[in-house]
């Protein structure tokens, strides 16, 4: 015999139970379903803005190379190491989560890294400004100012997101689910990133 309290769970499942009922596959990722839905939303988002660029490319070729010899690849190189020794980082803080050693550390160098960045991107920007170029001077700098300042603004949100969790993990220990899904919008910027990268500065 079922009690009031299994019938109501049986007939009346709360709304945590329905989704857990409908996408039971939610609680076995890292970081929570919630991360994931954001994670392919943005890759997606992103992949089709990658291909509008690479079809104008195609079909302008002339002003995308011009555009190109402007570019400082070398900057972008590092700033692509800068980012890829974050996610180490970020990695070895979740790997240590675990433990009773303090992250923090990990968390702040990672968040330093992502403001390291920005450092590195402005400088470009700067240069590239000081030769009068704007989003209105041909549709390569459109898309390259737009895809980069987008993708710039989800790194400094990530710089923003570490700092504040190493200030937190200094005091308290912090969710690992909390910290796997910091990792994961992380990981998310790095892809975007290795993407973009040669696709703005080497594709011909």
């Amino acid at each position: 015999m079922l009690n009031e309290l299994d019938q109501k769970k049986l007939f009346h499942p709360t709304n945590s139970e329905n989704q857990r009922q409908l996408y039971p596959f939610l609680e076995n990722l890292p970081g929570g379903g919630l991360i994931w839905i954001v994670f392919w939303l943005e890759i997606l988002t992103f992949a089709l803005f990658f291909l509008v660029f690479a079809w104008i490319g195609r079909t302008d070729r002339t002003v995308f190379i011009e555009g190109q010899k402007l570019l400082h690849p070398l900057l972008a190189t590092l700033n692509t190491v800068v980012l890829l020794t974050g996610s180490w980082w970020v990695a070895r803080a979740v790997f240590l989560a675990r433990s009773p050693e303090k992250i923090s550390a990990w968390l702040y160098a990672t968040g330093l890294s992502g403001f390291l960045f920005i450092l590195i991107k402005s400088w470009e920007y700067t240069q590239i400004f000081k030769q009068g170029i704007s989003l209105s001077s041909s549709i390569f700098w459109f898309f390259y100012l737009f895809l980069t300042l987008l993708h710039l603004a989800h790194v400094a949100l990530g710089g923003v997101i570490f700092i504040w969790l190493g200030w937190k993990s200094s005091s308290e220990r912090l969710q690992t689910e909390t910290l796997e899904a910091a990792a994961i919008y992380w990981h998310m910027v790095d892809i975007i990133w290795l993407i973009l990268f040669p696709l703005i500065y080497f594709t011909r």
